[in-house]
Protein backbone atom coordinates (compact mmCIF):
# COMPACT_ATOMS: atom_id res chain seq x y z
CA UNK A 1 0.00 0.00 0.00
CA UNK A 2 2.65 2.15 0.87
CA UNK A 3 5.37 1.12 -1.56
CA UNK A 4 7.91 2.88 -3.31
CA UNK A 5 10.74 2.73 -5.38
CA UNK A 6 14.21 3.81 -4.22
CA UNK A 7 14.05 5.74 -7.93
CA UNK A 8 10.41 7.75 -6.82
CA UNK A 9 12.42 8.85 -3.51
CA UNK A 10 15.18 9.91 -5.22
CA UNK A 11 13.62 11.89 -8.20
CA UNK A 12 11.37 13.74 -5.15
CA UNK A 13 14.66 14.49 -3.35
CA UNK A 14 16.16 15.87 -6.80
CA UNK A 15 12.62 17.92 -7.59
CA UNK A 16 12.13 19.77 -3.97
CA UNK A 17 12.81 23.25 -3.90
CA UNK A 18 15.72 23.93 -1.74
CA UNK A 19 17.08 27.20 -0.49
CA UNK A 20 20.16 28.46 -1.87
CA UNK A 21 23.57 28.82 0.43
CA UNK A 22 25.60 31.13 -2.14
CA UNK A 23 28.41 28.49 -1.60
CA UNK A 24 28.24 27.18 -5.29
CA UNK A 25 29.73 23.65 -4.62
CA UNK A 26 27.54 23.17 -1.75
CA UNK A 27 24.38 23.94 -2.62
CA UNK A 28 25.37 21.72 -6.38
CA UNK A 29 26.75 18.70 -3.75
CA UNK A 30 23.01 19.25 -1.85
CA UNK A 31 20.91 19.04 -5.48
CA UNK A 32 20.53 22.77 -5.24
CA UNK A 33 20.74 23.99 -1.32
CA UNK A 34 19.19 23.29 2.07
CA UNK A 35 16.34 20.81 1.84
CA UNK A 36 12.73 22.24 2.96
CA UNK A 37 10.95 19.38 4.52
CA UNK A 38 14.64 18.39 6.69
CA UNK A 39 16.50 19.45 9.82
CA UNK A 40 19.95 21.04 8.65
CA UNK A 41 22.64 21.70 11.57
CA UNK A 42 25.36 23.82 10.95
CA UNK A 43 27.88 22.78 13.39
CA UNK A 44 31.19 25.02 14.67
CA UNK A 45 32.99 26.51 17.30
CA UNK A 46 32.60 30.12 17.88
CA UNK A 47 33.61 32.50 15.28
CA UNK A 48 32.93 30.01 12.47
CA UNK A 49 30.57 32.08 10.24
CA UNK A 50 27.32 29.73 11.70
CA UNK A 51 25.06 33.12 12.58
CA UNK A 52 26.29 34.40 9.26
CA UNK A 53 25.10 31.62 7.43
CA UNK A 54 22.03 31.82 9.17
CA UNK A 55 21.48 35.64 8.17
CA UNK A 56 22.49 34.85 4.56
CA UNK A 57 20.08 31.99 4.41
CA UNK A 58 17.31 34.21 5.99
CA UNK A 59 17.35 36.35 3.07
CA UNK A 60 18.03 33.87 0.19
CA UNK A 61 14.63 32.26 1.02
CA UNK A 62 13.15 35.22 -0.28
CA UNK A 63 14.51 35.88 -3.63
CA UNK A 64 12.32 35.48 -6.09
CA UNK A 65 11.97 31.80 -7.76
CA UNK A 66 13.51 33.20 -10.91
CA UNK A 67 16.44 34.36 -8.73
CA UNK A 68 16.66 31.18 -7.45
CA UNK A 69 14.47 31.71 -3.96
CA UNK A 70 11.43 30.43 -2.46
CA UNK A 71 9.81 33.84 -2.72
CA UNK A 72 9.11 32.48 1.45
CA UNK A 73 9.30 34.37 4.74
CA UNK A 74 12.25 33.05 7.52
CA UNK A 75 11.31 32.55 11.02
CA UNK A 76 14.26 33.20 13.57
CA UNK A 77 14.43 32.13 17.08
CA UNK A 78 17.37 33.53 18.85
CA UNK A 79 19.10 32.16 22.46
CA UNK A 80 21.95 33.53 22.77
CA UNK A 81 21.31 37.12 21.53
CA UNK A 82 23.91 36.85 18.12
CA UNK A 83 21.28 38.22 15.66
CA UNK A 84 22.16 41.09 14.47
CA UNK A 85 18.68 43.54 13.19
CA UNK A 86 22.29 45.95 11.60
CA UNK A 87 24.09 43.39 9.52
CA UNK A 88 21.17 41.95 8.46
CA UNK A 89 20.15 45.58 6.86
CA UNK A 90 23.93 45.26 5.75
CA UNK A 91 23.67 42.27 3.72
CA UNK A 92 20.17 43.07 2.69
CA UNK A 93 21.23 46.48 0.88
CA UNK A 94 23.75 44.48 -0.95
CA UNK A 95 21.34 41.46 -2.19
CA UNK A 96 18.91 44.02 -3.49
CA UNK A 97 21.82 45.72 -5.41
CA UNK A 98 22.66 42.57 -6.55
CA UNK A 99 19.25 40.87 -8.10
CA UNK A 100 18.83 44.73 -9.27
CA UNK A 101 21.78 44.19 -11.27
CA UNK A 102 21.16 40.89 -12.74
CA UNK A 103 17.38 40.81 -12.73
CA UNK A 104 14.49 43.13 -13.87
CA UNK A 105 13.65 45.21 -10.68
CA UNK A 106 11.87 43.90 -8.16
CA UNK A 107 9.95 45.70 -5.92
CA UNK A 108 8.98 42.92 -3.50
CA UNK A 109 12.36 42.39 -3.16
CA UNK A 110 14.19 45.06 -1.11
CA UNK A 111 15.29 46.17 2.10
CA UNK A 112 12.21 47.10 3.71
CA UNK A 113 10.05 44.28 2.56
CA UNK A 114 13.04 41.53 3.58
CA UNK A 115 13.60 42.91 6.68
CA UNK A 116 9.87 42.75 7.26
CA UNK A 117 9.81 39.17 6.35
CA UNK A 118 11.75 37.74 9.20
CA UNK A 119 10.07 37.38 11.97
CA UNK A 120 12.27 37.68 15.21
CA UNK A 121 11.83 35.60 18.67
CA UNK A 122 14.05 35.50 22.08
CA UNK A 123 14.60 32.45 23.94
CA UNK A 124 16.12 32.46 27.10
CA UNK A 125 15.87 29.18 28.22
CA UNK A 126 14.71 25.41 27.16
CA UNK A 127 11.02 26.16 28.01
CA UNK A 128 11.00 29.26 26.11
CA UNK A 129 12.44 27.32 23.27
CA UNK A 130 9.39 24.63 23.82
CA UNK A 131 6.75 27.24 23.79
CA UNK A 132 7.98 28.74 20.46
CA UNK A 133 8.19 25.55 18.53
CA UNK A 134 4.79 24.84 19.20
CA UNK A 135 3.69 28.13 18.40
CA UNK A 136 4.92 27.54 15.32
CA UNK A 137 2.28 25.19 14.46
CA UNK A 138 0.00 27.95 15.16
CA UNK A 139 1.85 30.72 13.01
CA UNK A 140 2.35 27.95 10.06
CA UNK A 141 -1.29 27.30 9.63
CA UNK A 142 -2.68 30.99 9.69
CA UNK A 143 0.53 32.37 7.27
CA UNK A 144 -0.82 30.70 3.91
CA UNK A 145 -0.29 33.99 1.52
CA UNK A 146 3.40 34.34 1.74
CA UNK A 147 3.94 31.08 3.59
CA UNK A 148 7.24 30.61 6.47
CA UNK A 149 9.64 28.71 4.33
CA UNK A 150 13.03 28.90 7.14
CA UNK A 151 13.20 28.40 10.36
CA UNK A 152 16.21 28.81 12.16
CA UNK A 153 17.55 28.57 15.78
CA UNK A 154 20.56 29.96 16.42
CA UNK A 155 21.86 28.74 18.96
CA UNK A 156 20.21 25.54 19.61
CA UNK A 157 22.36 23.82 21.67
CA UNK A 158 23.08 26.85 24.16
CA UNK A 159 20.06 26.93 26.02
CA UNK A 160 19.96 22.96 26.38
CA UNK A 161 23.54 22.58 27.78
CA UNK A 162 22.66 24.93 30.38
CA UNK A 163 20.19 21.62 31.44
CA UNK A 164 22.97 19.48 34.24
CA UNK A 165 20.50 16.87 34.45
CA UNK A 166 21.67 14.97 31.13
CA UNK A 167 18.93 12.85 31.27
CA UNK A 168 16.07 15.70 31.06
CA UNK A 169 18.80 17.47 28.41
CA UNK A 170 18.06 14.15 26.16
CA UNK A 171 14.32 14.02 26.84
CA UNK A 172 13.83 17.56 25.94
CA UNK A 173 16.17 17.28 22.81
CA UNK A 174 14.11 14.32 21.54
CA UNK A 175 11.51 15.87 22.06
CA UNK A 176 12.12 19.51 20.73
CA UNK A 177 13.65 17.62 17.16
CA UNK A 178 10.63 15.57 16.96
CA UNK A 179 8.57 18.81 16.87
CA UNK A 180 10.58 20.22 14.29
CA UNK A 181 10.53 16.60 11.84
CA UNK A 182 6.75 17.12 12.34
CA UNK A 183 6.70 20.85 11.36
CA UNK A 184 9.52 20.35 8.29
CA UNK A 185 7.19 17.78 6.82
CA UNK A 186 3.48 19.09 7.35
CA UNK A 187 4.37 22.77 6.27
CA UNK A 188 7.42 22.30 3.97
CA UNK A 189 10.19 24.40 5.43
CA UNK A 190 13.57 23.96 6.02
CA UNK A 191 15.06 23.96 9.41
CA UNK A 192 18.55 24.83 10.68
CA UNK A 193 19.30 25.05 14.13
CA UNK A 194 23.19 25.75 14.79
CA UNK A 195 25.24 23.48 17.54
CA UNK A 196 28.66 23.82 19.17
CA UNK A 197 31.68 21.30 19.68
CA UNK A 198 32.48 19.40 22.40
CA UNK A 199 35.06 17.13 23.75
CA UNK A 200 34.34 13.69 23.98
CA UNK A 201 36.84 10.41 26.01
CA UNK A 202 37.38 7.54 23.73
CA UNK A 203 37.91 4.21 25.59
CA UNK A 204 38.58 6.23 29.20
CA UNK A 205 41.95 7.14 27.58
CA UNK A 206 42.28 9.92 24.25
CA UNK A 207 40.06 12.78 23.80
CA UNK A 208 38.75 14.23 20.74
CA UNK A 209 36.23 17.17 19.50
CA UNK A 210 33.27 16.44 18.48
CA UNK A 211 29.21 18.02 18.04
CA UNK A 212 27.94 18.88 21.53
CA UNK A 213 24.45 17.20 22.50
CA UNK A 214 25.48 13.75 21.69
CA UNK A 215 24.84 10.60 19.72
CA UNK A 216 20.91 10.53 19.72
CA UNK A 217 20.69 14.24 18.94
CA UNK A 218 22.98 13.50 15.58
CA UNK A 219 20.40 10.24 14.62
CA UNK A 220 17.89 13.17 14.87
CA UNK A 221 19.24 15.60 12.22
CA UNK A 222 18.92 14.98 8.32
CA UNK A 223 22.04 16.99 6.97
CA UNK A 224 24.98 18.20 9.15
CA UNK A 225 27.59 21.06 7.86
CA UNK A 226 30.77 21.38 10.02
CA UNK A 227 32.01 25.07 9.94
CA UNK A 228 35.26 26.47 10.41
CA UNK A 229 38.17 28.75 9.57
CA UNK A 230 39.79 28.62 7.23
CA UNK A 231 43.74 27.90 8.84
CA UNK A 232 45.65 27.89 5.54
CA UNK A 233 45.23 31.18 4.28
CA UNK A 234 46.56 34.59 5.63
CA UNK A 235 42.83 35.75 4.37
CA UNK A 236 40.54 36.79 7.82
CA UNK A 237 37.45 36.25 5.78
CA UNK A 238 38.31 32.70 4.50
CA UNK A 239 36.12 29.92 5.85
CA UNK A 240 35.67 26.29 5.69
CA UNK A 241 32.00 24.09 5.53
CA UNK A 242 32.30 20.26 5.64
CA UNK A 243 29.42 17.80 4.92
CA UNK A 244 29.68 16.06 7.52
CA UNK A 245 26.17 14.33 7.48
CA UNK A 246 24.20 13.79 3.92
CA UNK A 247 21.60 11.27 2.31
CA UNK A 248 22.98 13.02 -0.97
CA UNK A 249 26.73 13.11 -0.74
CA UNK A 250 29.44 12.07 0.91
CA UNK A 251 32.17 13.93 3.23
CA UNK A 252 33.29 17.02 0.95
CA UNK A 253 34.49 20.08 2.11
CA UNK A 254 34.55 23.81 0.68
CA UNK A 255 35.69 26.81 1.20
CA UNK A 256 33.52 30.56 1.43
CA UNK A 257 34.20 33.45 1.70
CA UNK A 258 32.20 36.12 5.04
CA UNK A 259 32.52 39.91 3.61
CA UNK A 260 30.49 43.01 4.19
CA UNK A 261 27.88 41.64 1.27
CA UNK A 262 27.53 38.43 2.78
CA UNK A 263 28.65 34.63 2.01
CA UNK A 264 30.54 34.47 -0.97
CA UNK A 265 31.35 31.29 -3.24
CA UNK A 266 34.92 30.16 -3.52
CA UNK A 267 35.02 27.49 -6.64
CA UNK A 268 38.30 25.80 -5.81
CA UNK A 269 37.35 22.78 -4.05
CA UNK A 270 39.17 22.30 -0.43
CA UNK A 271 41.37 18.98 0.43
Amino acid sequence: MFKQSAFAIWRKEQEQYKIISLIKDLDDSLAGGISLGHITELCGSSGTGKTQVCLQLCINVQLPREAGGLGGKAYFIDTNQAFSPFRLKEIAQHMEARLQRNFAKSTNFNVATILDSISYVYCNNYRDLIASVLNLHNILQEDEECPIKLIVIDSYAFVLRQLDDVDLRTRVNYEILTDLHNLAMKYGVAIVITNELTTRCRDNQNWFVCPALGDTHSHKINTRLLMSKDTNDDHKDYYVVMIDKSVLCNKQAFRFRIKSSGIHSITKRST
